[in-house]
């Protein structure tokens, strides 16, 4: 990693310098020591502060404030890189990606070479965020086939050594297609808890989590636990009430037959 910021620096540098002394050239009203300097020499970080330093003046004009913004974070970056602060990956893309923006906003010839560079690292970032996930999650859509198949497998050994043909291969093919309908429906269960909107199997609602916090927030409520267990016991109480005042012979039918 710290060798494709060096050298994502160094083409920086290459694109950053004609650029850099053609505006100090159109410039030449400004009375400043540093515009007659040798910008040949000069590296990423002399060239970004020279930027930064004299926006108002020279370059203003032809850069947005979202080129500014990228000499800032490349800066900061450069700065972290030459201290040797630990990048991950996504810092070393994010570099990357920001010297390619600026040398394309230039229209400097070195933004193909950053391009690839940042291709690099783009792939890097995906090997290491992406790849090992969908390994994963495609191992444990296999696991329930595998282990399905496999206990299909021995109970069909058995059912065709012990049984009378061909009885025992129908009963073995039914055994067989029952077991894979099982880990059919277990790798469509584990397909649904991963992160990203789906339904929860138990309320309906569109959750974007494994977890559903709705159901946890229900089960989590004392007053909605004890209104769930409540609420069947006051309708059956009121149920049992209107059909004990129905019954002939009754106190309640028979004060209402005197009424």
């Amino acid at each position: 990693m710290p060798h494709d910021i060096s050298k994502g620096l160094n083409v920086l540098a290459r694109g950053l310098r004609p650029y850099v002394a053609a505006r100090i050239q159109q410039a030449g009203e400004i009375r400043d020591p540093r515009l007659s300097g040798d910008v040949e020499s000069w590296d990423a970080q002399a060239l970004l502060l020279f930027m930064w330093d004299y926006w108002n003046d020279l370059f203003r004009t032809d850069l947005t404030f979202v080129e500014r913004s990228l000499i800032s974070e490349l800066r900061e970056f450069r700065n972290r890189w030459a201290h040797q602060n630990r990048l991950s990956d996504a810092d070393v893309y994010r570099i990357l990606d920001d010297v390619e923006r600026l040398l394309r906003a230039i229209h400097s010839n070195e933004a193909e070479q950053a391009a690839s560079l940042r291709k690099e690292a783009l792939n890097r970032l995906w090997n290491e965020e992406v790849r090992d996930k969908q390994e994963s999650r495609i191992f444990s859509q296999l696991w329930p086939y595998i282990m399905c198949g496999a206990s299909a497998f021995a109970l069909d050994a058995a059912i065709i050594s012990f049984g009378k043909a061909p009885w025992s291969w129908l009963l073995a093919m039914l055994v067989f297609l029952a077991m894979m309908r099982i880990a059919w429906r277990q790798a469509m269960r584990e397909n649904l808890h991963r992160p990203g909107p789906h339904e929860c199997t138990s309320c309906g609602c569109i959750i974007y989590t494994v977890d559903c916090p709705y159901c946890q927030a229900a089960k989590s409520d004392p007053a909605a636990e004890a209104a769930e267990i409540l609420l069947p016991l006051s309708r059956s109480w009121k149920n049992f009430r209107l059909t004990r005042s129905s019954a002939p012979g009754s106190r309640e039918s028979a004060s209402e037959t005197s009424r």
